[in-house]
């Protein structure tokens, strides 16, 4: 007879074993749930053993036992879900990254779209570092949604940034940065709207490389840029024929240049002095 998914011989079984757990004896607890017949085991028994495996670092025998708990009794899902979710945790805090790893993708296998957290930002670092560039995407995307955490979130940011500066994907960086207002991203999104506004401009379309050049010189970031944001800014107004406004982004171009050794600041000098006479 089946009792809460265990035999009467597991029951006894699992009752010594969830002591010995609840005293941390997770050797002890190994030792008396496999004696019992993995067909006569139950869910019970084969979560608990999950756990027990998973505590002492053991992730392939814990992921094993799981997966057969969910493959014998699918109705144990949410239970096995917070099983993966605690040991992945746990892994992280003892710095057994390429575990949580592990234990995140077994959580996903379960569930494919359980909100995972920070666990996103792990598996999305992970593909990363490995230049496995579709699949840290594809979790990066994830996190930006869902992570809650400040810090993790501006990393998962960053990376992401990283990501779709190196795939072409120069407007999606600047959408997720946008509203951010950590110094590093700021930085990150005035560099990639410059970035932008060049290939927008060079594809002839103007309004929106001005928006973006104009989005620069809001946030007022990398400074290094500023000079040159206002000559492009010159360059789309001029050929938009809005001749005054293009002169006026060519004055602030040679603004920048105290010493007047600034290459630049001589092109938009020259420039003035050939559109002044359209004006």
């Amino acid at each position: 007879m089946m009792i809460a998914g265990c035999s009467s011989e597991s029951a006894v079984k699992l009752k010594r074993a969830q002591e010995h757990f609840d005293n941390s004896e997770y050797i002890s607890v190994i030792r008396i749930l496999e004696t019992i017949n993995p067909v006569k085991r139950g869910s019970r028994v084969n979560l608990l053993l999950g756990k027990a495996y998973a505590v002492q670092f053991e992730f392939e025998k814990a992921d094993h036992v799981l997966k057969s708990a969910f493959e014998q009794f699918p109705s144990t899902k949410d239970s096995l879900i917070a099983a993966y979710l605690t040991m992945a945790k746990r892994f992280e805090k003892r710095k057994r990254v390429d575990l949580a790893i592990k234990a995140y993708l077994s959580l996903l296998g379960i569930e494919s779209e359980y909100n995972i957290g920070n666990g996103f930002y792990v598996l999305g670092h992970h593909y990363y570092e490995s230049n496995d560039l579709a699949r840290a995407m594809q979790f990066f995307e994830k996190g930006i949604e869902t992570i809650s955490d400040p810090r993790i979130l501006r990393k998962t940011k960053i990376e992401l940034i990283d990501i779709y500066e190196l795939v072409g994907k120069l407007k999606e960086a600047i959408e997720i940065s946008a509203n951010d207002p950590s110094t590093d991203i700021i930085f990150r999104r005035g560099k990639l709207s410059f970035q932008y506004a060049k290939s927008l401009f060079s594809a002839k379309e103007f309004d929106s490389a001005l928006a973006y050049c104009e989005s620069v010189i809001i946030i007022n970031a990398p400074q290094t840029i500023i000079d040159d944001t206002y000559f492009l800014m010159g360059e789309i107004h001029a050929s938009n024929n809005d001749y005054k406004n293009a002169i006026r982004c060519y004055k602030e171009v040679m603004k920048f240049d105290k010493f007047e050794n600034n290459k630049l600041a001589a092109i938009a000098k020259k420039k003035i002095a050939v559109l002044t006479r359209f004006e």
